[in-house]
């Protein structure tokens, strides 16, 4: 960057003393020999061309740097995150639209040192003009109070259109998802008039939001592209006048006006690097919202072997969990998780695994929302990984009998999102792929609660079963499940914070809050 800078600053002041030697070459053509001037002016010309192609090639460099660096950052906050506060059409619309090259990378690299050389060449170039005719510069520059007053006012337009713009998107890209998602209760209910509807009516205010963002960045543009013009005016007039009058020389006159042609066009570049910087600026606030959620990046030492600790304390978005005590998680254990509804289970499990806070070994992730592709189910389980015993998580998740039944085994297709299957065997061809996925640890969350208390018994005799066997970490109400497992986290929810109850189920039972919700076997307190 220092390079760059320097790079550009240089640039700047080649090519206003470029102009300048136009002026000696054009004086000493007429007083004697030029060739020297002209040397001069050649190797100016030759060591601009020479230093402009390092600055601009490192400038590239620089934008494609800099924008894997801001990609890097805005998708790990989203995996770290909690976006529950975006909706869908507007979180793609920042990570695609707001985090594009044109709109961050280019203005925070290439738009910046472009200003910079900007700054420099009109201000040598001023400079210049000032020391070989002051009084025809002040009268060249005369306008420029006009076009700067016409700047701020424009300016502050650009920005408002294009916050009016990116907001637009997001409506836009916000009603596809919702529509594409519940398209089934839009057709059932009879209401696609409704949402063609309100669609039109969001892109139609898309597009005016673009038609007034283009307008004003054009009007923006066009007082830089144009607003030359009067100071050119200027200078023909009062230069005419000069030279008649015998107080400019021709020479003067042909530097200024190359000096003013060479301004202007920086002053262009000036301007597009105010209007891309609103832009931008627009961008880089939407994309701060979502770092901003990212929760601290903490890890605690990790055990070895496959075993992990819980931290004393785990922070996340709306939610802090409290343990107590670092909890540690010996490999091939099984961990239950219990709780009220919205006690954190579920916050927990993911920020296992996610590695928020806990430095835990890759996981395998059951969500409680079923994740299923539109494939088919040994394309489910599979998801690319080829290899072996397919078979085997098949009936660890108590699936050969379901898929024997199917006219075509495991190239059966679930249809969008597994519509073709029960909730039951949706869950269970979910822990089918975690199982294929063979790692160490094992997260479910909730996964069991669609199975019957008999599939379910069968299941984890099978998991349990498996050799080598994972580290299990699961979310349930069943007392059956908790009473299988090795310890039992309890977790009660107080305003934004969790605390954790740690111990085996029959050391839990003592607490009778604890055992008025699970001291029944096969009890599902549901409510709790």
């Amino acid at each position: 960057m220092v390079w760059l800078l320097v790079g550009s600053g240089t640039v700047g002041l080649l090519q206003a003393g470029f102009g300048y030697l136009w002026k000696v070459v054009m004086d000493t053509a007429m007083t004697g020999d030029a060739s020297a001037a002209g040397r001069a002016m050649m190797a100016v010309g030759v060591a601009q061309s020479a230093l402009y192609v390092f600055v601009q090639g490192t400038r590239t460099w620089m934008n494609a740097h800099i924008q894997r660096v801001a990609r890097d950052r805005v998708y790990a906050a989203v995996l770290r995150g909690n976006l529950d506060t975006f909706r869908t059409g507007d979180l793609v619309t920042r990570l695609t639209d707001d985090l594009s090259e044109e709109k961050l990378a280019w203005f925070l690299c290439s738009g910046v040192f472009r200003a910079v050389e900007a700054v420099m060449v009109v201000s040598a170039c001023t400079a210049t003009m000032f020391w070989i005719a002051p009084g025809l510069t002040m009268w060249t520059l005369l306008p420029l109070p006009l076009l700067v007053a016409v700047h701020r006012r424009i300016g502050s337009r650009v920005t408002h259109t294009a916050n009016a713009v990116q907001a637009a998107i997001s409506a836009v890209g916000t009603l596809v998802h919702d529509a594409f998602t519940g398209v089934r209760v839009i057709q059932s209910s009879g209401i696609e008039p409704l949402a063609e509807r309100a669609f039109h009516q969001l892109a139609a205010t898309q597009a005016e939001a673009e038609v007034q963002n283009t307008r004003m960045q054009q009007l923006f543009f066009a007082q830089f592209a144009y607003g030359w013009q009067l100071a050119l005016a200027v200078l023909l007039v009062a230069g005419g006048l000069g030279i008649r009058a015998g107080n400019v020389t021709a020479s003067d006159f042909a530097a200024l006006s190359g000096f003013l042609m060479t301004m202007v066009f920086q002053m262009f570049d000036f301007g597009a690097f105010v209007v891309r910087g609103r832009q931008a600026a627009a961008s880089l606030r939407r994309l701060q919202e979502i770092v901003d959620l990212a929760p601290p990046f903490e890890r605690v030492p990790s055990p070895g072997s496959d075993g992990f600790w819980l931290p004393v304390t785990l922070r996340r978005p709306y939610l802090t969990l409290h343990f107590g005590r670092p909890i540690e998680v010996p490999p091939g254990a099984m961990i239950a998780v219990t709780g009220a509804v919205a006690s954190g289970k579920s916050t927990l499990l993911q920020a296992i695994a996610e590695g928020n806070g806990v430095a835990a070994p890759p996981a395998a992730w059951v969500p409680q929302d079923p994740a299923l592709f539109s494939v088919t189910l040994e394309e489910n389980i599979r998801v690319g990984q080829p290899g072996e015993g397919l078979d085997a998580v098949v009936a660890a998740a108590c699936l050969t009998s379901d898929i024997a039944a199917m006219p075509e085994g495991l190239a059966t297709a679930v249809g969008e999102r597994g519509v073709m299957l029960s909730g039951g065997q949706q869950q269970r061809l979910q822990i089918a792929r975690a199982l294929y996925a063979a790692r160490s640890l094992l997260l479910l969350d909730d996964a069991t609660s669609p199975l019957d208390a008999e599939t379910e018994a069968r299941f984890w005799d099978a998991l349990h079963g498996r050799t080598p066997r994972s580290t299990i970490i699961a979310s349930t109400h069943r007392a059956a499940t908790l009473a299988r497992a090795d310890l039992v986290l309890w977790l009660r929810r107080t305003g934004s914070e969790s605390g954790v109850t740690s111990g085996t189920h029959l050391q839990l039972l003592e607490d009778p809050a604890y055992r008025a919700l699970y001291g029944v076997a096969g009890a599902d307190p549901t409510v709790a």
